[in-house]
Parts: C-alpha cells; sequence; structure tokens
C-alpha cells in the first residue's frame, strides 16, 4: 500500500509445524528459548525469532503470531518503507566460477561452517569440512596429494588451532602441503593473527564475519591466478 512516498508492506511466513501454545508465544522471542519442552524435538539455537524480532524493531515494527498447538504457526509484521526511484539496471560483472575446485573449511562451529559450504558451493566448489586442527590435519594425511586447491582456516579452534594446524600440513613430506593455499579466517581483527597466519604458511587472511564478496575476490586470486 503506498501513500506518499512511502509504501506499508506486509509479511507473513506461515509453517505447518507443532504450533505455539498462547502462554508460550512471548518466550519464543527471548534469546536461547524454545517452545518445546521435549529436547528430542528441539533444533537450533533458539535465537532464530529473537535476531528476527530485533531486526524488525530496528525497522520499527513488531512481529505477531497466530498459533495453535497442533495447527502450526503465522508470524507478520508490517514495515514502512521509502519508495526508490527508477533506475537503469546495470550489469552485473561475469561471476567467478570455481567449478572443478575442492575446498576445505576447517570451522569449529557447525553453523559457520554450513555458511561457508553455502556460500561457496554457490560458486562451484566442492566442499569438505573438519571442525578443528587436529581433523584438518588427518583429512590431509588420508587424502591423495591434490585433492584440494585451497583449504579455509579458522584460527581459533579446540584440540588444535589453525596455527599449529598449518604448520603440521606444512610439515608434511608431501609437495602439495608446501604448495596448497591455506587462507586464515579470524573474527579478532585487532591483534596480531595476521602476522602469526603469514609465519606460520598461511597465504592469505579474512576477518569473521566474512564478506562474501571479499572471500570470493581472495580466493580466485589465490585459487585461480596461482
Amino acid at each position: 500500500e503506498s501513500f506518499g512516498e512511502w509504501a506499508s508492506v506486509s509479511f507473513a511466513v506461515s509453517d505447518t509445524g507443532i504450533g505455539i501454545a498462547k502462554e508460550d508465544q512471548e518466550r519464543v522471542f527471548r534469546s536461547f528459548e524454545q517452545a518445546s519442552s521435549n529436547p528430542s524435538k528441539q533444533q537450533g539455537t533458539g535465537l532464530g525469532l529473537s535476531i528476527s524480532s530485533r531486526l524488525v524493531q530496528l525497522m520499527g515494527s513488531n512481529i505477531q503470531i497466530e498459533s495453535e498447538p497442533g495447527a502450526g504457526s503465522t508470524f507478520r509484521f508490517v514495515i514502512s518503507i521509502r519508495l526508490g526511484e527508477d533506475m537503469e539496471t546495470e550489469v552485473r560483472e561475469e561471476e567467478v566460477s570455481f567449478a572443478g575446485c575442492r575446498v576445505l573449511v576447517v570451522e569449529d562451529n557447525e553453523l559457520n561452517a554450513e555458511i561457508a559450504q553455502c556460500l561457496l558451493e554457490d560458486r562451484g566448489f566442492a566442499v569438505d569440512c573438519a571442525y578443528n586442527g587436529a581433523e584438518a590435519v588427518e583429512r590431509i594425511k588420508n587424502t591423495p596429494p591434490g585433492t584440494y586447491d585451497v583449504i579455509l582456516m579458522d584460527i581459533m579452534m579446540p584440540v588444535m588451532d589453525g596455527l599449529a594446524a598449518t604448520r603440521a600440513i606444512r610439515a608434511m613430506a608431501r609437495e602439495d602441503c608446501h604448495t596448497i593455499p591455506i587462507v586464515a579466517m579470524s573474527a579478532n581483527a585487532f591483534d596480531d593473527d595476521l602476522k602469526k597466519s603469514v609465519e606460520c604458511g598461511m597465504n592469505g587472511h579474512l576477518s569473521k564475519p566474512v564478506d562474501v564478496e571479499k572471500l570470493y575476490q581472495t580466493l580466485g586470486e589465490i585459487v585461480l591466478r596461482k
């Protein structure tokens, strides 16, 4: 619905799940809360609705729930947005394809690993994941030379961190272990992770949360031009 320079846009998302009882409907917007008390039926962190609710509030609205147990749920909100001006469609640069390339993503947070996998597969990568440095070292030991074109290595991980894992891979008596590109990923943008990653034999560094275009650009420079 338009009015002047503004438009009112209504959003609704429905599911066919177990529904939410009246007494639980306010609680599901709290961080780390879920309506179900049955652990076997719980999935996720309990953050999705809390984050969504906060984003909608920042846009000047609130999420409303319509739900009954056993009958699914509908979540609605309405926001006002300023109308834009017509612009000529810009010609997008041709997307770089990494088809035929294989990457090992080393990340202890399963959600972060899943997001990285989706982003990489979207550009043609075949993706394998390891969830700590020791697991990555074993994966490299047990795969034929040349299996991977690049490794994305988180710095801070349990069991073995990314720096130690990189040193272990570089020390292997295999030529590909000396040349495979290893890109560091770190949430600590203001410490000396960059210096340490270079010293232990890494080829690049990405700050977390990773900028998607920066991810593709860095991998293009390292993988496609090596």
